[in-house]
């Protein structure tokens, strides 16, 4: 069993499901999981990290990024899988460039993996490209549950072996 701990960031709440999701699905094979926002969270002490955060415009949650520079500083050798989320429409299910700055913290880094998950953008919306996208027809909700599932599982599994 690993400590695990699943950080996130969101602008709409999309991303925090997804993260339960994750937390939930870790901690139904034994794992003793903490999900927290990306602002709560504190890396060390940890067997493995999962962090994840909304994207807009190609651009991390600030929360997140000030997370990844406690990482780096604290707990850069602990395994670490980082996925994002938001992608709506067709192209819900293909990855997304990760953002540049985090390329640059990943050579210091133990990343595992990376994953795009689809986002959802709905009435409740903030911010004015966000209340647009809606008003013309293009939010929605792309999340896919068992894709999140099926790669919590394969982080389950590399914990495990």
């Amino acid at each position: 069993m690993a400590r695990v701990l699943v950080a996130y960031g969101t602008k709409n709440g999309g991303t925090t499901p997804i993260a339960e999701k994750i937390g939930e699905t870790l901690s139904g094979r034994g794992h003793e999981v903490d999900v927290l926002e990306a602002g709560k969270a504190r890396p060390g002490g940890y067997d493995a990290l999962v962090v994840g955060s909304a994207i807009y415009a190609g651009m991390w949650r600030r929360p997140v990024k000030r997370l990844m520079g406690r990482v780096l500083r604290t707990a850069p050798d602990t395994p670490l899988w980082l996925f994002h989320s938001g992608p709506l429409g067709d192209t819900a299910d293909e990855p997304q460039p990760f953002p540049k700055w985090l390329a640059s913290l990943e050579e210091h880094l133990d990343v595992r993996d990376r994953a795009t998950f689809g986002g959802v953008l709905d009435e409740h919306a903030t911010g004015f490209i966000a209340r647009k996208m809606v008003q013309s027809g293009k939010g929605g909700d792309a999340r896919d549950w068992e894709a999140i599932a099926a790669w919590a599982g394969e982080i389950a599994d590399a914990l495990e072996g």
